[in-house]
């Protein structure tokens, strides 16, 4: 069983077990100085490349509600990493890069014609 160390006061041996964490590590409280803490907490941070798939799929169109429901996290987390790399891409000057527009030559439009029979 490894040993506590209160990160206050170096006291070893008085702890008592405080709850846990919303992560779910367990807390204690140090008898001699009364300092609540965590000794290996859980880190509650997502990975960049969770980060960079719920942008991509913000991206192909889904919602920012759709994308936080489909990855198990808030939607604010979304659209917050995607103010900060819209932040990250624009110009030093606060200024977002234009955007250059090719002209086309052919534009190709799918229609879908319905048909609703009229009851007489």
């Amino acid at each position: 069983m490894e040993k506590k160390k209160c990160p206050k006061c170096g006291e070893e041996t008085a702890h008592i077990k405080k709850g846990f964490t919303p992560c779910g590590s367990q807390k204690y409280r140090c008898e001699k100085c009364k300092k609540v803490y965590t000794p290996k907490p859980k880190e509650r941070e997502y990975s960049e490349e969770e980060r960079t798939s719920a942008i991509k799929y913000y991206l192909e169109g889904n919602s920012g509600r759709s994308t936080g429901r489909f990855f198990g996290m808030s939607k604010a987390n979304v659209v917050r990493w995607i103010k900060e790399r819209a932040a990250k891409e624009s110009d030093p000057n606060g200024q977002t890069a234009e955007l250059t527009i090719e002209p086309v030559e052919v534009i190709e439009l799918d229609e879908m014609f319905h048909y609703v029979k009229k009851k007489s």
